[in-house]
């Protein structure tokens, strides 16, 4: 298997431009001792074979396709949700889903993020992440306020729905003293909040932390070092008005200005300064969300791709507000949007 890498607890950043950020940070977490998928690595370049193929296929019969691009899950960016990532693979497919993953370095979304932060196009190089797909019980996610505290997101089945903004997930609030549910999301007896923050501290570093739990336990599916800080939590407000509706507070700040529902990214009514109101963003929303006063969506938590994105973009964002709620903004009124709180009132 020429082209294919074992991934192991070896690789560093002087990795990057060969293997990729996110299997970086795979290989920190197998230094730290995490127990992560049986992954192979297909670096920058690279091309699948008859003979990888062939030693793919006697290996797993479904397989997750992940990117690994130089520039992803870096300490300043995270370039979350902007490549391709593919799940419950067929062997058939598996030359494709690679092909499709390797071109997403090149797509549109890719280029309005990377150009929002002045990054040449030639800094992005594609290698590729193979791993057994097995589905999960449940799936979530994890960001370190600090050391000592974070929040967890999580959903039941594949993880691809919480990070996406689709759903609504659950959640807890962890610190060192125990968490805010009284039944929090356990396996073997152990709290995964605990878990994520037993694996931060081994880390060193305030953590973004996805994972899964399967019938064989709990693995972790990438680290990446926190790129922007993440709010206190908030008490979220049962009252609500006409004029006020209460979310997540997923992205820090204030801002107002007239507010559009979008249902089409190419939406000939959007125009910068305007409030964007969406069901769930994907990471094509970018060119929007880049020129938006601020971002409210009817789905979503804290930690999906939307929210760190829009952190990243220091554009206020408040998720999870509900579709009644968001059509209920959506009715032509001017907005002011507290990112902060996770409120939005109608002016």
């Amino acid at each position: 298997m020429d082209a294919l890498v074992r991934l192991t607890g070896g690789l560093g950043d002087g990795d990057r431009p060969s293997m990729g950020g996110k299997a970086v940070g795979l290989s920190a977490l197998v230094r730290a001792g995490a127990r992560i998928p049986e992954t192979w690595l297909l670096p920058v370049g690279a091309h699948l074979g008859d003979r990888e193929l062939a030693a793919l296929a006697s290996a797993a019969h479904r397989w997750a396709v992940r990117s690994s691009a130089s520039v992803e899950d870096g300490t300043a960016l995270s370039y979350a949700g902007m490549f391709a990532s593919e799940l419950d693979v067929p062997v058939a497919d598996l030359a494709g889903a690679v092909a499709r993953v390797q071109s997403s370095a090149g797509s549109d979304r890719v280029a309005s993020y990377r150009e929002r932060f002045g990054i040449r196009d030639s800094e992005v190089r594609m290698a590729v992440l193979l791993q057994p797909f097995e589905a999960p019980v449940c799936s979530g996610v994890w960001l370190g306020r600090s050391h000592g505290e974070g929040r967890l997101e999580w959903v039941r089945g594949r993880g691809d729905a919480l990070v996406s903004g689709v759903v609504t997930p659950e959640w807890e609030e962890w610190t060192l003293d125990g968490g805010s549910s009284p039944r929090p999301l356990a396996y073997e007896g152990t709290a995964v909040g605990v878990a994520c923050l037993e694996l931060q501290r081994d880390l060193g570093v305030p953590a973004d932390l996805e994972f899964a739990v399967l019938e064989s336990g709990l693995v972790w599916l990438q680290f990446r070092p926190m790129t922007t800080s993440l709010a206190a939590p908030t008490r979220r407000s049962t009252v609500e008005s006409s004029a006020v509706v209460h979310g997540t507070p997923a992205s820090p700040g204030t801002a107002s200005g007239p507010a559009l529902l979008v249902r089409d990214v190419a939406d000939p009514a959007w125009k910068p300064g305007t409030v964007l109101l969406t069901e769930e963003t994907d990471p094509d929303w970018v060119p929007l969300m880049a020129e938006a006063a601020a971002l409210v969506t009817a789905e979503g938590g804290m930690l999906c791709h939307a929210a760190i994105v829009a952190r990243e973009l220091g554009v206020p964002c408040v998720t999870g507000v509900g579709s009644q709620a968001l059509t209920r903004l959506g009715s032509g009124s001017a907005l002011a949007v507290d990112g902060t709180a996770g409120k939005v009132t109608v002016l």
